[in-house]
């Protein structure tokens, strides 16, 4: 028995807790806040699969092998990029050649010729960087991809936690609902207890066995939504996980996890790499202002052999308004991904600080739900002993109890929740599920 189950609210009635100048219920709800973080610590991440199904489950998303096919063709785009796209021209020609002198001569003519256009004004250097910043931006492209499937397999995962421990919830009531049912039955018999009786326990068990129902339908289209978008996590989808530790909240100050949770995002590096591969753009577009020069060499032979010409040629075209069109285009493209970075940096921000806001509010929910259905519990415990005795009525018993199946249902919902948050913030924090390699 684990530190969580000894001490949290499944058995908090079979241990007696005393703690000098503390009140009974402030002892419960102490004892229970530590149980819990000494549990997180030492069952860390019992309520997720393991990382090596996780990353196979990722690999084998569709979405992340398109990513990964951009980012082949990226590499491909930078290895044209660094090689250049001039190339060698062979040009060949012949002709006829005759004469209207009265001699009736004619001659066979012809001319060969080897033109390459040159990379000058420093093109092949920033062409190079061009190609860098391209498969850079073909690599995060990537790794955004996987940390987007990620979320995606995190969300599902927890949807589908969560419909299990609903189940789990509707289960342990309408067990709970049967044994109240017989218990009637049995002083009905006894005559202890009046027909009415009988028939409200039997249509609490009854509505008990309709929530039960209607949670499994729940659980199984959680579960089936898991399993078509992720097939290799459809084997776990069913295994009962141990929801019931808390973990500590990632170490560091605010401001540092924000900070990190910032600069460490896909997206943000993505947008902070196509910026600039936008700015060498820009640079290679504005170098385009500068034509390229085409150099060449040929040979001729002229009136049928009788005349050899050998020389070279130069081309250059004359730049016009385009070229200048053309960078000042790419430069504004250039400060557009700079207001994208920034846009995105704050959105990431804003993130972050709704992430961590909503972790601490539901961790403190969680503890006060735990708190809460702890003395229902007790409570409960108490008018089933008193029913059972006779001192009290089925009706104040099936309040206790419905206000009971209430607590705990909620308690779960926020224990679950609370462990949404924070993976999903460890994960935006590459402390979880980190497959950048």
């Amino acid at each position: 028995m684990n530190a969580a189950n000894a001490l949290c609210p499944r058995s908090l009635g079979n241990f007696n807790f005393h703690f000098p100048g503390m009140s009974m219920k402030n002892a419960l709800f102490h004892a229970c806040a530590c149980a819990l973080l000494l549990a997180g610590a030492a069952q860390a991440q019992s309520y997720l699969p393991a990382e090596a199904t996780v990353r196979m489950a990722v690999d084998q998303s569709p979405a992340v092998q398109e990513a990964e096919a951009v980012t082949r063709a990226a590499r491909a785009r930078a290895d044209g990029l660094r090689t250049g796209s001039h190339e060698t021209v062979v040009r060949a020609s012949g002709q006829r050649r005759w004469t209207h002198d009265g001699s009736g001569q004619r001659f066979t003519e012809g001319q060969i010729a080897l033109e390459r256009p040159l990379r000058l004004w420093g093109k092949a250097a920033v062409d190079a960087e061009l190609a860098e910043a391209t498969r850079a931006t073909g690599l995060l492209a990537a790794q955004d991809a996987r940390h987007e499937t990620a979320r995606q397999l995190l969300a599902l995962w927890f949807s589908a936690l969560r419909a299990a421990q609903a189940r789990q919830a509707a289960q342990d009531n309408a067990d709970a609902a049967a044994e109240l049912a017989r218990v009637t039955e049995r002083r009905l018999r006894a005559g202890d207890a009046a027909r009415l009786e009988a028939e409200l326990a039997a249509a609490e068990q009854a509505r008990m066995q309709a929530a039960l129902a209607a949670a499994e339908a729940a659980q199984t289209s959680a579960r089936a939504e898991l399993c078509a978008r992720f097939p290799d996590l459809c084997p776990l989808a069913g295994i009962s996980i141990d929801a019931s530790a808390l973990p500590a909240l990632p170490s560091g100050s605010e401001a540092q996890l924000r900070s990190r949770y910032i600069e460490h995002s896909h997206e943000h590096l993505l947008a902070l790499s196509e910026e600039t591969l936008a700015l060498h753009q820009a640079r290679r577009t504005d170098l385009e202002r500068h034509p390229d020069p085409t150099i060449g060499v040929f040979a001729s032979s002229e009136r049928g052999g009788a005349e050899r010409i050998a020389g070279l040629s130069i081309s250059l075209p004359l730049g016009s308004a385009y070229r200048q069109s053309q960078a000042a285009a790419a430069l504004a493209d250039a400060d557009a991904a700079l207001s994208r970075r920034l846009a995105v940096a704050r959105r990431l921000g804003a993130e972050f600080d709704v992430l961590w806001s909503q972790l601490n509010g539901r961790r403190a929910a969680a503890a006060a739900q735990v708190r809460a259905a702890t003395l229902q519990r007790s409570a409960t415990d108490r008018a089933m002993r008193a029913y059972r005795a006779g001192e009290s009525g089925l009706a104040e018993l099936l309040a206790a109890r419905r206000v009971l199946a209430d607590a705990v249902l909620a308690e779960r919902m926020a224990r679950v929740d609370t462990l949404e948050s924070d993976s999903r913030l460890r994960l935006d924090l590459h402390e979880l599920w980190d497959f950048d390699d």
